[in-house]
Formats: C-alpha cells, structure tokens, sequence
C-alpha cells in the first residue's frame, strides 16, 4: 500500500475527531468534560505528525533535497504540539475553547495542504515501489495486518 493513501485514511479519522470537537465545544459545561472531549484528537494528532514524519515527510526531503512544501507542514506540527502540550495546563475554561478552536482551525488548514500539495508531490518524487515500502513500515508501525 501507498504510504500517502494510508496516511490519508488517518486523516479521515482526524476528520471525525475535530467534527465531534467542534460539536462538543458549545456542550461542555467545566474544564474536565472539555478536556476529555478533546483528548481523542490531541493523541491522534500527536501520534500522526510523528509516523507522518517518519513514513512522509523525511523521505520526500531525502528525494528532492528540499524543503518545498515540508516547511510550512513541518511548522505546523509544531503548533500543533505547543497547542496541544498548553490545553491541558489552561484553568480557565473561555480560555481553553479559544486555544481548542485555534488548534482545529490549524488542523483543518493543515490536513488540506497535506491532501492537496504535500501527497501529490510526494507521489510524483518518490518512486511507487518506495511509497509501497514506506507503506509497509507504517502498517508495521500502527499494527496493521497487510498482505
């Protein structure tokens, strides 16, 4: 399998999560509640970003020996991170839905440059047996059975 289509169907995942966020921000009444509603998507967002670089991100840069898009991608990871890292410090509540929307606004705007430019340039720099090895060290990696 194609690294780029399996990490695509993470993003479906991610998707679903920061739907179901953005519906629980207005619901949740106290800190705990907006917390856990929360939690899904910060530890799949974390865990995506790490096999994402590994499987993606370091060997399109091996390719093509540039940054091109990985800047800006890679950037975002990190405010992701910082993001995720700071919610779960934040005691006041109005504080910690704007720092949970920020977080899903940077979601979104990431996961559609991934889909639009970063799997497309991949695809084209990267040979397909390659993508197909890559593929296999994430399914290894996330413990799924391929043939």
């Amino acid at each position: 399998m194609d690294v780029t289509y399996a990490l695509l169907g993470e993003h479906g995942i991610v998707h679903l999560l920061v739907e179901q966020l953005t519906e629980a921000l207005d619901r949740c009444s106290t800190l705990g509640e907006l917390r856990a509603a929360a939690e899904p998507l910060a530890v799949t967002l974390l865990g995506h970003a790490r096999i994402e670089d590994e499987t993606l991100f370091q060997p399109y840069e091996k390719h093509t020996g540039s940054l091109g898009p990985l800047k800006c991608l890679r950037h975002e990871h990190e405010l992701m991170d910082q993001q995720i890292r700071a919610m779960f410090r934040l005691q006041d509540m109005e504080v910690l839905r704007e720092q949970i929307r920020a977080l899903l606004d940077v979601t979104r705007r990431h996961l559609a440059r991934e889909e639009e430019v970063m799997f497309k340039a991949a695809r084209d720099a990267i040979e397909k047996g390659e993508l197909e090895h890559l593929g296999h060290h994430w399914a290894e990696f996330r413990g799924v059975m391929l043939r």
